[in-house]
């Protein structure tokens, strides 16, 4: 309760302790604003270039060369779905329509050269 005292044009103002606590929360919430306007974080700005990443480890299996060790099981939670692939190279050649360029070495352990593959018919 606010209690004001008038003695001699000198003016005593009493408050009691839920004021004093209210307006004390008050002044203190007002403080951290104001803090908050000269020491906020500042704005960041996203790397527009792109970062080198060294990546050692997936799933504890160890990347050598340029082969990621990757089991696909689920696309979007499903295991029935099909996956859509755009292929445009494959080893620096390049893929026409429905045409793969492969490079056969050899069939069941037998190395062969030129045109010829070692097809037995049956």
């Amino acid at each position: 309760m606010l209690k004001i005292t008038n003695s001699n044009e000198k003016v005593t103002i009493h408050l009691d302790k839920y004021s004093k606590t209210v307006l004390s929360v008050i002044a203190l919430c007002l403080m951290l604003i104001a803090v908050n306007m000269y020491f906020s974080p500042k704005d960041v700005n996203a790397y527009d270039t792109v970062q080198d990443v060294n990546i050692k480890s997936i799933n504890g299996s160890s990347i050598s060369g340029s082969y990621l060790p990757i089991d696909l099981q689920r696309i979007d939670g499903s295991s029935s779905k099909d996956l859509r692939v755009d292929i445009r190279s494959i080893n620096g050649r390049s893929v026409f329509g429905d045409k793969v360029p492969v490079d056969i070495q050899g069939i069941n352990g037998q190395f062969f050269m030129g045109s010829d593959l070692p097809v037995k018919v049956r």
